[in-house]
């Protein structure tokens, strides 16, 4: 069963919150997501005094599948994830490729690595295309 969340997920697979309107997406927590396209993109930022930078992970080794206690890795580090946020949008963001009724979703460690402002560092998933799985048995994402 699928639970409301404040947090914006959306904004988290784009980086910047400026970019997505709340009034945008519907959100929700959930259990596991499937990659429709088969990518998960891992993010990081990271802040070093006054230089901030958000890219992709170095070193990322996928989960073999995106759900509450799976694991991947970046730059050496194992990560479990504990939070997926998945958003159903409203409206079309033709700049992101994004249509009203798909879904973006975001997967971390925790909520805080879910970037909302620049305050700390942070990791995250991000998968563009998903599917929410309410049943819980997302199944690997397909081989590239």
């Amino acid at each position: 069963m699928m639970a409301r969340t404040k947090t914006i997920a959306a904004i988290a697979y784009i980086g910047l919150a400026a970019l997505v309107s709340p009034a945008a997406a519907h959100e929700f927590k959930v259990q596991s997501v499937v990659p429709i396209d088969g990518k998960v993109d891992c993010v990081e930022h990271r802040k070093s005094g006054d230089t901030v930078t958000t890219g992709p992970c170095k070193g990322f080794t996928p989960p073999p599948k995106v759900a509450i206690g799976e694991k991947f890795i970046t730059d050496g580090k194992s990560r479990q994830i504990g939070v997926i946020l998945a958003n159903e949008m409203d409206t079309d963001v033709p700049a992101f490729g994004i249509q009203k009724g798909e879904w973006i979703c975001v997967a971390a460690e925790t909520a805080e690595d879910i970037p909302v402002d620049q305050s700390r560092d942070r990791t995250w998933l991000t998968i563009r295309k998903c599917k929410p799985d309410l049943a819980g048995n997302a199944p690997p994402p397909p081989q590239e």
